[in-house]
C-alpha cells in the first residue's frame, strides 16, 4: 500500500497537535501497541540534515538537541491512533519556509511501512 500524502501547516510559536489513524485497505484499524512510529522532517527530501527527527521517546532537533515533550503518543484507547503534539518553544525555534516529512511505523519483526509523506508550510510568528 502506497503512502497517503497529507499536508499541513504549522504555526510557529503555537503548539502543534494531530491524531492520525492507521487503517488497511479495508478501514480497519491497526494495532500500533507493538509498533514504532517515527517521523522526520526536512527541508528537502534529499537534505542531509533534518530540522525535526521524532519519535515516541521524544524529539531531536538538527542541532543535536533532545526534546522530550515533542514527540508521539500511541493511544492506549483506540491503538490504531496516534497523535503528535510539537510544543511551542520548538516551532518558535523553527525557520523554513516549506519541508518535506514522512511518517513509519516499524513492527515488531523489523518491517517498516512509511504511512504519510507531505509538505510542511510554516506559518510565520508576528507575536514573539
Amino acid at each position: 500500500m502506497a503512502a497517503g500524502r497529507y499536508n499541513f501547516t504549522i504555526e510557529q510559536g503555537a503548539t502543534f497537535r494531530r491524531t492520525f489513524k492507521y487503517k488497511n485497505s479495508e478501514g480497519v484499524g491497526i494495532d500500533l501497541s507493538l509498533h514504532d512510529v517515527t517521523m522526520q522532517i526536512r527541508e528537502s527530501a534529499a537534505a542531509a540534515n533534518f530540522i525535526l527527527d521524532v519519535n515516541e521517546a521524544g524529539a531531536t532537533k538538527h542541532d543535536n538537541t533532545s526534546i522530550t515533550s515533542t514527540k508521539f503518543t500511541v493511544s492506549t484507547v483506540n491503538n490504531n491512533e496516534f497523535s503528535l503534539v510539537i510544543d511551542a518553544d520548538t516551532t518558535a525555534s523553527m525557520s523554513f519556509d516549506t519541508a518535506q516529512y514522512d511518517i513509519e511505523v516499524k513492527d515488531s519483526l523489523d518491517e517498516v511501512t512509511r504511512l504519510l509523506q507531505g509538505n510542511i508550510k510554516l506559518s510565520r510568528e508576528v507575536t514573539k
